[in-house]
């Protein structure tokens, strides 16, 4: 009953994801449009089954509608050089630590996707296997998964706090961006 129950959440996660998400381009959306598009040059192929991911929101390649205009979503994209896409200037980040060995029955990773195409142009938004990257969560100081921090240039570390909420939901998580400046486009 409960993997029944499991599973019914995430096919509704994938659901509400679509259905929102729908890849059509949205008016302002086009990340190469912002400034700072640099990090490219730190982007490898796309890559859905590696440890530390950057999610882009950007045309998804061959695919365009009944106009010829592309469509977009989000993409995952190998980090060839974590260190300097992490250190480039003008950039801000993201860091959604997870586990692979957890299954996402919350649709949490459906919800940062959601992020990641809100935000495009203001935040990457990076993921991360915590057992990949113990380096990071040291830093971060990271006691429980999932978690978030924003960081980057020009911006002290901010983290969500997961373990020190009795509860949270990813409506929280969208507040405390919208707290530190990052609020979703048209919320």
């Amino acid at each position: 009953m409960i993997k029944r129950f499991s599973a019914i959440l995430v096919i509704a996660a994938l659901a509400l994801c679509c259905t929102s998400c729908n890849g059509k381009k949205q008016s302002g959306s086009d990340p190469s449009a912002s400034s700072g598009t640099g990090y490219y040059e730190y982007l490898g192929e796309y890559a859905y089954d590696l440890p530390v991911t950057c999610m882009v929101y950007e045309p998804v390649e061959g695919e365009t509608d009944e106009n010829g205009q592309p469509f977009y979503g989000v993409q995952y994209r190998e980090i060839k050089d974590l260190d300097k896409l992490l250190a480039s200037s003008d950039v801000k980040f993201l860091l959604y630590f997870h586990s692979s060995a957890n299954s996402d029955v919350a649709g949490i990773t459906a919800a940062v996707e959601e992020i990641a195409e809100g935000l495009a142009g203001k935040i990457l938004v990076i993921s991360l296997d915590a057992s990949e990257v113990n380096d990071l969560v040291s830093k971060y100081e990271i006691t429980m998964i999932p978690e978030f921090v924003l960081c980057g240039s020009g911006i002290q570390a901010q983290v969500f706090g997961a373990a020190s909420r009795e509860k949270w939901t990813m409506q929280d998580v969208v507040d405390w961006l919208a707290s530190n400046g990052y609020s979703l486009k048209g919320g």
